[in-house]
Formats: structure tokens, sequence, C-alpha cells
């Protein structure tokens, strides 16, 4: 759920509390910036739609001082239109807030009040002297009291009074808005531009704006319409954001010169530091430390629990890290480096160097090659990026160069040294330099890939071992760059060129020369992918003979192969064909173990496509709620290095669980997902977004949307498919009353059976059946009917051929074997959780007067907990784990274990079941399964 929608929900829930127990006091606090007043604005509209008196108030902080100033602005407002409140020397505390209550009771009893107060920790002494008596005597009478703080709060502060008070009573509730999360900055921008963006890209904005909400929505409104069109496809993006320096160090210029130099030392470092850390490096800067001061200024944050001291925000960290002089910067860097370690000492002794020598460079080359043995990939690439920041020799920098692209080369990053490409070119031309260039130009977006560069390095002689090992990689690269490519036709010949490469690379990696290349050899392991790359040029041409062949033999060579990136690439591809053969079950189990063993080696070319094959297996058979928990796993990962085509694969995915489970929005998905069109060239099923918009439109019975959403320019365009759209397009052909074309269709789909139509969607049976059944044949529909029930692997097709099948057996007099067809249809699409569906067919049933019988007697109801019973009501309204647990406040994981309580006490075997159950019981057995 995105983070509007889900504060969205949040303060319906919260308005909907206040309802039913007649008010409460509802805080919400956080830093500047965070979205407090986005969040009581929304309560505002909330309480509006729910016919509340509604007021909003802001305190001013140039009012602070005057006493009852706050409370002329509240009774100023729409709340009181014939109170006229002037303070004057009589004015006393009690007996004005006593006047507040009578009016604020009086105003209530037709409609309750919403009042919404902002910023209050302005609110003047005397007029908080008045609302400590008013809010415990008004919050259960009628009015919904919401204050909104800047935190952290002053200890005695009228924030912290309004924390407490809410923590005192199960009625109320305070709402700490944290910082932005990555995820969370992700779904803004999917929200806001209907386009998915990397982590990298997310933390990079978290990092310029410190998570604040109103700092991501300044970047996000920065960007042109060029760039949003183009976020599906960059590796990075822009990030423009301005904010006020002087604004920013403000308070830190207000302090002290002792607790000014504190607060340089913690910002300089940019990380939190031990109490014990930041006096070491004070003693041997000869500075005394004075945090205390900087604490209370909001300039540094002190974390008792871990006794540590870090800077109040990033952003105001690097704005004072900007006001310190060249000189004293690397004093303190130098004294950092003493008394911290690992890659925090590194960068400190770096940027401490007077200059760049021979010894910090053998030093950081040290580091650089530990880091990078034991798969601390991201430390290395900041060290080196550290140093070439300081390196200034040619030399030096070509080597510190060459290492970071090689690093990043290991890690499937290399978008991410882009930058460093223009100097790359500068270099000196062996080898090993061009090929740094031509792969690095080759991950530019909207670039065309060096034809003619690739062919003159393909040529080159390698004169030695090291050489031998960069000619290898590279052909293997050319391999994956021509396979997404709009021009596939050479890939055999690359493979073959690139298979004679890899079989004279030594067998042990120690024996090349330079460590930074050893990552690259492994010739058994490539070998067995160049194969299964020969075998997916197989399955594109849809030569089903040759997949089913091959596949025995490179299963075997596969499995036996080490634990690798290269294995989990071998056996994605031998998913694929899997998948394109019909056999999900095996597709499936290899998808499973790429995925499972994707956490334990480096990061493989097809790490995005494993996922995306598993999902859609799990979505085929129709085990959605794997598919939904493994999605829900999957929100922290984002798609980066080449697999960034399978960004709009998976929002299909997601789109087309949504629409069939009803769990979650698949409108922005969905969008999203139509974007897999704008690349030229075609990764694993091309037309899930096709298949995606076709569900959508059939869920929602949407007969012209399914037919416009399978034909046009793109389809004709595609094929590496399956052509799972031509199914439900021939469905909706029969629906719209277009025999002849669904029976053309249909005969076309007969012809590709097995090879370019696969019967995941649909068999033929069911479509021969309903043609047959439109003709008025109903007899030769019946058998076809009987022969697709019998044979259909896949739940949610077998389900909705049932509820044909009955509804034909219903118009030929048949009403019971009709109502058992339609019956065992309902069931079977609730078992799966495919809520989508169920109200077509259910309304299909109850066309025929056959009523569903509960089957849960009391006993089973009442074994349930009250927790228990909140479960269900939200499983009625169909929300999904994640939206459970943000509700409860609990985890996704204790969401999982209550559901299946649920489920085992009930004898339920899904969600749908339990949602139709809650419905079933009302009006009276409601009161027995909600809390």
């Amino acid at each position: 759920m995105s983070l509007t929608v889900s504060r969205r929900s949040y303060v319906q829930q919260v308005i909907e509390k206040s309802q039913q127990q007649n008010g409460m006091l509802f805080v919400v606090d956080g830093e500047a910036g965070m979205g407090k007043t986005i969040l009581l604005r929304a309560l505002v509209d909330a309480g509006d739609e729910a016919k509340w008196n509604t007021t909003f108030v802001r305190a001013d902080e140039i009012e602070q001082l005057e006493p009852y100033s706050f409370i002329e602005r509240l009774t100023a407002s729409n709340l009181f239109p014939d109170w006229y409140f002037i303070p004057d020397a009589n004015t006393t505390p009690v007996d004005l807030a006593r006047e507040c209550v009578q009016r604020l009771t009086a105003e209530s009893r037709d409609r309750g009040n919403v009042i919404v107060i902002d910023d209050a920790q302005w609110i003047d002494e005397a007029s908080q002297r008045v609302l400590r008596y008013v809010i415990p005597r008004v919050i259960r009478r009628g009015t919904f009291l919401a204050f909104g703080a800047r935190a952290p709060h002053v200890p005695g502060s009228f924030g912290e009074f309004l924390v407490t008070l809410c923590g005192d009573s199960s009625r109320d509730a305070a709402h700490h808005l944290k910082a932005l999360t990555p995820l969370e900055i992700s779904g803004l921008v999917l929200e806001r531009h209907g386009a998915m963006i990397s982590a990298q890209s997310a933390q990079r904005i978290l990092d310029a704006t410190g998570g604040t909400f109103l700092g991501v929505d300044s970047v996000l409104a920065a960007m042109s319409d060029r760039e949003v069109s183009q976020l599906h496809l960059s590796w990075e993006t822009d990030i423009k954001i301005d904010l006020p320096t002087d604004a920013l160090v403000h308070s830190f210029r207000q302090l002290d010169p002792a607790a000014r130099r504190t607060a340089e030392l913690v910002c300089l470092a940019g990380h939190e530091l031990t109490l014990q850390q930041l006096r070491l490096a004070a003693s041997l800067l000869g500075e005394p430390v004075q945090y205390e001061r900087a604490i209370d200024a909001n300039v540094l944050a002190h974390s008792g629990h871990d006794e540590v001291i870090l800077p109040r925000h990033a952003l105001l960290a690097e704005a004072i890290a900007d006001t310190v002089s060249a000189e004293r910067a690397r004093q303190v860097f130098r004294a950092l480096a003493e008394t911290t370690s690992g890659h925090r000492s590194i960068r400190h002794r770096i940027r401490g160097a007077e200059s760049w020598n021979d010894e910090l460079h053998e030093f950081v080359d040290s580091y650089v090659h530990d880091e990078a043995s034991q798969g601390r990939l991201v430390n290395a690439s900041e060290a080196l990026r550290e140093a070439l920041a300081r390196a200034e020799l040619p030399e030096a920098r070509a080597k510190l160069l060459a290492d970071l692209a090689l690093l990043h080369m290991e890690a499937k990053t290399s978008y991410l040294v882009l930058d460093i490409l223009d100097e790359l070119e500068t270099l000196p031309k062996d080898m090993l330099h061009e090929m740094l260039c031509v792969v690095l130009a080759a991950h530019r977006v909207g670039a065309e890939s060096p034809q003619e560069r690739m062919q003159r390095l393909l040529m080159m002689h390698p004169k030695n071992a090291d050489e031998l090992v960069v000619l290898s990689y590279f052909a293997f690269m050319v391999v994956i760059l021509t396979m997404r490519s709009p021009d596939t036709s050479g890939v055999a010949q690359i493979i073959a060129l690139a298979k004679g490469l890899a079989a004279q690379l030594p067998a042990d990696p120690a024996t090349v020369a330079n460590p930074r290349l050893r990552w690259m050899v492994d010739p058994v392991a490539q070998a067995v992918v160049l194969d299964c790359y020969l075998l997916v040029g197989a399955q594109r041409i849809a030569d089903a003979e040759t997949v089913k062949s091959s596949l025995p033999d490179l299963v075997a060579r596969a499995e036996q192969l080490p634990e690798s990136a290269l294995k989990v690439d071998a056996l994605v591809a031998i998913a694929g064909s899997e998948v394109s053969i019909g056999d999900l079950a095996a597709a499936r189990n290899h998808a499973q173990q790429s995925v499972d063993m994707i956490d334990r080696v480096p990061e493989p070319w097809a790490a995005g496509t494993a996922r995306v094959i598993l999902v859609d297996c799990m979505i085929l058979q129709g085990d959605y709620q794997a598919a939904n928990d493994y999605l829900s796993l999957l929100e922290e990962f984002s798609f980066t290095t080449m697999d960034v085509e399978m960004r709009p694969a998976l929002a299909a995915l997601r789109a087309r669980l949504a629409a069939i489970t009803q769990e979650g929005d698949w409108v922005a998905h969905a969008e999203h997902a139509r974007r897999q069109r704008d690349f030229v060239w075609e990764a694993y099923e091309p037309a899930l977004n096709l298949i995606t918009d076709c569900e959508v439109s059939r869920v929602t019975g949407d007969v012209t949307g399914v037919l416009v959403a399978s034909e046009g320019e793109w389809v004709e365009r595609l094929e590496n498919t399956r052509h799972g759209f031509l199914t439900y397009r021939a469905h909706a052909l029969i629906d719209a009353g277009e025999l002849d074309e669904a029976a053309t269709l249909i005969e076309q789909l007969a012809a590709w059976r097995g090879t370019r139509w696969l019967e995941y969607w649909g068999s033929l049976d069911w479509l021969q059946a309903r043609l047959v059944q439109a003709r008025g044949d109903h007899d030769t529909a019946l058998w076809h009917y009987a022969a697709a029930i019998e044979n259909e692997p896949y739940p949610l097709q077998l389900g909705l051929c049932r509820a044909d099948y009955g509804e034909l057996l219903h118009v030929m007099g048949q009403r019971d074997e009709a109502s058992h067809q339609l019956s065992l249809a309902v069931r079977g699409l609730e078992e799966i959780g495919a809520l989508g569906y169920v109200p077509q067919v259910r309304n299909r049933l109850a066309s025929m007067g056959v009523p569903e019988a509960n089957q849960i007697d009391d006993a089973a109801l009442d074994l349930l907990t009250d927790r228990e019973r909140q479960i269900v009501a939200h499983l009625a309204k169909g929300r999904s784990n994640n939206q459970i647990a943000e509700s409860l406040v609990v985890s996704v994981a204790t969401v999982r274990t209550h559901v299946s309580n649920v489920l085992r006490k009930l004898g339920l075997s899904s969600r749908g079941e339990v949602a139709k159950l809650h419905y079933d019981y009302a009006p009276g057995g409601v009161r027995k399964l909600e809390a």
C-alpha cells in the first residue's frame, strides 16, 4: 500500500474509532517536515466526510508570550461563531476552561466536533492551562481533539503532556511520524509518477532529504516530464533539492564555541559516535566535549540506550560540515581515524591526509582487496570513491578507476559507476580499459551499444592469461547484451565464440595475476549458462521439441554446479524454458531453488527474472497466498542491474494478483506494468502487462476492456510469448457475440497448442465448450465441459469453467447438477482466495434460487479470541496481512499466525471463506465475529 493511501486509511480508522467511542484525543508528532500538517488536514477532511463539525487552528510562534492568545485564535474560528472572546485582567484559566467545555458539549449534541490544532508547541502557557482542563472533560462527550506538535519534546512541555495523556488511555492515540524509509519513498514515486525506482535511487533521495515528507515531495515535484517518463528505465534518479543552508545552521551558530566544536566533530564524522569515541577524538584535538548544549539546541541527538551521539538530521550535519575550514576538517578526520574502525576509519584516514601518496594507496588497496574477498563490495566501493576524491596522479587514478569499475561489474551494478566512464575513456587503451569502457557504455540508458568497438575487441588476441580472462568475460557480456537487444539473430555465433574462450580459461583463478579479475574465472559454469542461453533461443522460436530434448542434460549439469551466481543464471534460464513447454511444477521448483540461493551468492544477472518466474508460477497455479506473502517480502527488493525491465513485469504480477484476490489497489501497478512496452527487447513473458489488463477487465466484467487490451501494435510485435492474452480474447469474443471471429481465433490456438500457446489461462476444451454452447449445440458443449473439468489442473480456470458448466446445466434443466457445479465453483474460488470472481459465480447460483448453507456452528465461533475476531473483521474487508499489521500495530508474522489460527478454529481453508462467513452471519452473527 502506498504511503498516502496507508495514511489516509489510518486517518479513517482514527475517525471511525472516535465515532464509536464518542470522542478521543489524538496526537501526531515528529520532527519538522515529516508531514504532520498533511496528516492533520486529512483528519479535517475525514471529519467533514463523517458530517462532524470540523475546525482547524494553527498556533503561531510569535504569539507564544501573549497570555490566552491561542484561545483567542480558537474562539475566532468557525467553532464558536457567536463568541467574541477578548482576555482581560479578570480572565482566569479555570473559568475560561469551563466556558469552553460548556460550549463544546453544546455544539456536539447534534453532531460531533473535530478540532485539529497544529504546531501545539507554540501555544502560550495560559492557553495550555486552559486546554489541560478542557481536554479530559470533552474527549468522551462528542469531541475529537487532534494536536500536532514538533518533536523531540522538551521535558515538561505541552507536547510531552499530550503524548503522556494519550498513553494513559487505550481509547486515545499518539502517532509519531518518522523519517520515510526507502520503501516508502519508492511507493510515493510510484503513486505520484506511476513508475518504480531502484533502492539506490530511493536511498539517495533519503540521504538528500533526511527522509522528511516535505523534502521528498520537493524532489518529486522538481522532476520534469521527461525525467518522469524515464524513471522506469533509469539506473539512478536525478535529485534536485534546494534547502536553505542558513535556516539549517541557525541553531548551530547560536551555540558557544566549545559546543560548536563538539557539533562539528560529530557532523564531520557523519555517523553516530559512542561517548568514548567522542571523548577520545576530542582529547586528540585538545578540545573539551560539550554535547549536552548541542543536544538541547536540537543540533545533536543522544541515544541513552546505546550511549551514542549523532547529528539530529543528515541535512543539518551536511550544512554544518560545510561551514568548517579545510584545515580544521583534516584535523578532525585524522582524530576520527584513530578512534573508529573498519570502513569508517578508512574514510576518515583518506579525508584527513594532507595529500595522496603510495603508502596510503597501498593501505587502501589492501583494504579493498580484503573487503571484496569477504563480499563487502559496498565498503570497498566507498573506499575507492574516497580515494578518487584525493588522488591526483594519472597512474594512481587509472588503477583506482579500473578497480572501481571491476568491483561494480562483479556486483552487477555497473550503472552505479557510469559517472567515471568519461575519465576511463581518456586512459591508455589496453584490453582491460577498452572492455571497461565498452561494457559501461552499454549500460547507458537510451544509448545504442557500441557495436563496432565490440567487434574490434572480440577480434583481439590475448597476450597473457589476464587478457584471456578479460576477453572471455567480455564475450560472455556480449552474449547477454545481444540477447537483450531487438535483434538476437547473432546470439548463437557469439555463444560459440564465448564457449571457445571459456574453454581456454585456467582452472585455478589464483593463476591470474590481477586479483581483481579472478572472480571472472569459472569456465565450467560459464559453459552451462551459455548452453542454457542457446535453449532460450529455441524457446524464442517456439521450438518445443528442442527445448524438451535438451532440458534433462542441462538440468543435470546445472544441478552439479556448486552454488554461485552463474548457477542461479543457469537455473533461471531452465525455469523459463520449462514454463515455455508447460512444465509449471518443475519451473516453480527451479525458480524457488534460484531465489533461495540468491542471498548466499554474489548478485546474478537473473536475480529479478528468478523472482518474477517464481511469482508467475504461484499465480498460474492458484497459490495466491504464497504469491502475496512473497510479494510482501519483495517490497524491499528493487530490480537493479540489467534486470530493470523486470520492474514492469513485477508490477504486472502485483496488479493481476490484486485484481483476482481483491487485496490492494491494482490501478497504479497496472499503469506501471504497461511501461513494459517501452522496452525494445523481450524479457521473460513480455505479454505479462497484457494479461494483467485482460485479467482486470475480466474481473470487472468489462468485455470491451479485454478486447482492447488484447489487440493493437504492441500485440502484433510480440514474439517470445505463450499468447495467454488470446485466451482472454477468445472468451471475450464469445461474450460479445462475435462467434465467427472467436471460432477463427480458437482454431489458431488449437494449431499453436503446446508451442506458441499454452493452456495456463484456460483450456482448449473450455473455449470449445463455450463456443458450441453459444451456437446452440448443448450436447457437444457438455462433452467439452466434462473434458475440461476432468483435465484442468489450475484452480482459477477450473472454478470459472465449472461456473460456465453449471449455467449450461441449468439451462438444460439439470438443476441439481447445475447447483452442485456452481457450489463447487464458489468453494474452489474461495479456497484459493479468488474473491474478485466469487461474486460473479454467487450471482449465478442465486439466480437459480439455491442458497448456500452456513457450515460453522456457534461453538466454533466461541473459540475465537478478541484479537482473532478483529482479524476476521479485517479479512471481511479484503485487507492484506500488511494492511492488518499496520492497523493493529503488530508484525506481519503475528498477523499470519492469527489468520492461521482463525482458519484452524473455524475449519476453513481460505481467507475468502472467512470473509463469506462474516457476511453470512450478518446482522445477528456478525456480533459474534467482531470484537
